[in-house]
Formats: structure tokens, sequence, C-alpha cells
């Protein structure tokens, strides 16, 4: 014969629901203070970031190789006319261009 299972008592009951409310407020805390933490961290990550740009002005400046426009650099691009760009205007290049290729004779 099996042992009928005991009903909990109001006062069981009460004690159980106050024992969850309380961990349950524990967690909502530590969801709170978790939050908090992932905000400042994100701010000091962006106020480090902005003092990194204020001290090191050079790594956000444009790369590139100086280079004065020719009539050949207009003539071939047209957008660079419409910007209002002339010969003789310095301009940043992303690379130096590769030199022309030499031309050989091949024997057979």
């Amino acid at each position: 014969m099996s042992e009928e299972q005991k009903v909990p008592s109001k006062e069981e009951v009460l004690s159980f629901l106050a024992e969850q409310i309380e961990v349950k407020s524990k967690q909502y805390e530590l969801q709170e203070l978790n939050t908090k933490l992932a905000v400042a961290r994100a701010e000091e990550l962006k106020a480090l970031q902005f003092i990194g740009t204020l001290t090191n002005p050079q790594s956000s400046a444009p790369q590139g190789v100086p280079y004065n426009l020719t009539q050949e650099d207009l003539d071939n691009n047209p957008e660079l006319v419409e910007a209002g760009l002339q010969v003789g205007d310095e301009v940043l290049r992303s690379e130096e261009p590769a030199p022309a290729p030499k031309s050989r004779n091949l024997k057979k």
C-alpha cells in the first residue's frame, strides 16, 4: 500500500512563496547590476576610443601618397573636373602607380 501524499499546510505554502519572492528579488537585483555594468563598460570603451583619437590624430588621417594632378588625369576622369579640381592640385592617391612594364625582345 502506498503512503498518501501529505498536503502542505497554509503556513508551509506561505513560507515557500515568501522564500521564492526573496530569491526572485535577488535575481532581479543581480540582473539590474549586470545591466548597469554592461552600460558602464560600453561608456568606458567609448571614452577610451575618444581619448585615443585625441591623443593619436594621425591614425584617423587619410592614408595616401601626395600626387599633383595633370591635364591627362582630368581628361581621363571627368569626375575630378566636376569636383572642382584643376591641373596642379595636390591629391592623395592610395598607392604609388605601378611602373609601366618594360618591353622585352623574346628569342625563339
